[in-house]
């Protein structure tokens, strides 16, 4: 008898353990915010990929030691930087991952997945300049100010003495926003003269008749609105062409895979990242270049921030918490402004390429 009512105190005691481990385990388990990113892991643009890899990684390293009411899952889909691949992989996210939040960058590719974010109520973040990117309950940009960046460029082509200049633009959303807030500035200084502007398609392969018309127009500078792939190839076919105009542009140069054929050119980027990223990052990384890894960096803490401090899981409200509490947030660009719509800005720099690596200067 007294062997029985043992073994049944053991069991009894047993099953209380085992359900409170059970209430334990219940207790600390968290809901799980998915973020899927849409990036370039191959291709034209694996760099950026990469870059927004590691930033990922470091960023959870960084936040998973803090108390946090959420946990965060990232998932990344290579699209390989072709534009035809973005709504696919958006959707699989979507629908396979069932993603709470998408990331992605540059605004021809955050233009095709903000229509699927509203419909499918979805969060959406884009490393974009074009601000229709961020139309909609669910989209948001964290931008460099495209105003303010057409604002630099052109005071800063004042400064140097420039009265005449030529543009080559690529056929993307991105690149014509730029265009048209400077032609905006342009038009109200009164004081620079357009010649003319090229529009060339994202997978044009010869500029060498476009560069020969330039030479004889004679502009005091070439302005280029052109991304990866094609500011490589126009870049290389600008040098062996041997032509004396200088060429500038906004964000362009950072995006050039061979750094080279730019050494020494000045130009606008976007809100630089800041010493103490910059620090993190090389250390992380051992990379000079953070191609733009700063801004996966901005947009994840815009999302936990967002998440952390509404302490719900419904989007509209985390939406509105980012919304309403961002501005004057430090991020990993800086301290940032919030517009409405969903515009979230840093403060653009001068950079040039100084030993194949883009430097901020003070000019």
């Amino acid at each position: 008898m007294k062997k029985l009512f043992l073994e049944l105190c053991i069991i009894l005691a047993l099953i209380a353990c085992k359900d409170e481990k059970k209430e334990v385990a219940q207790a600390t388990t968290k809901p799980v915010v998915k973020i899927g990113v849409l990036y370039p892991l191959s291709g034209d643009g694996a760099s950026l990929g990469e870059a927004g890899k590691a930033t990922a990684n470091m960023f959870f390293e960084e936040f998973n030691r803090q108390p946090h009411k959420f946990d965060y899952e990232v998932i990344f889909e290579d699209n390989q930087n072709e534009l035809s691949k973005q709504a696919i992989l958006a959707r699989k996210l979507i629908d396979a991952n069932k993603a709470d939040v998408l990331i992605t960058a540059m605004s021809n590719f955050g233009a095709v997945v903000s229509p699927l974010a509203e419909q499918h109520k979805v969060m959406h973040v884009s490393v974009a300049t074009d601000p229709t990117v961020a139309n909609g309950k669910y989209n948001i940009i964290t931008s460099s100010d495209p105003a303010g960046e057409a604002e630099l460029l052109y005071t800063q082509l004042k400064k140097r003495g420039a009265e005449n200049i030529d543009i080559i633009v690529m056929n993307a959303t991105g690149s014509q926003t730029m265009l048209d807030y400077f032609q905006t500035k342009v038009k109200n200084g009164q004081d620079l003269k357009i010649g003319q502007i090229y529009h060339v398609n994202p997978d044009e392969k010869d500029f060498r008749t476009m560069l020969i018309k330039i030479k004889e127009n004679n502009p005091d500078y070439i302005v280029a609105f052109l991304f990866m792939p094609v500011i490589d190839v126009f870049m290389k076919q600008y040098q062996e062409s041997g032509i004396n105009i200088p060429v500038t542009g906004i964000e362009t140069f950072t995006y050039l895979q061979n750094r080279e054929w730019a050494e020494g050119v000045w130009y606008v980027d976007a809100a630089s990242a800041t010493d103490d990223f910059i620090t993190k990052y090389r250390a992380k990384t051992g990379k000079t270049s953070t191609d733009y890894a700063e801004y996966m960096d901005f947009a994840l803490q815009m999302i936990t921030f967002g998440y952390e401090g509404a302490g719900t899981t419904d989007k509209e409200k985390v939406i509105n918490y980012i919304q309403d509490n961002s501005a004057g947030q430090i991020t990993a660009v800086g301290q940032i402004t919030t517009e409405p719509d969903g515009i979230l800005n840093g403060q653009p720099v001068i950079k040039k390429i100084i030993n194949g690596e883009p430097v901020i200067v003070k000019e």
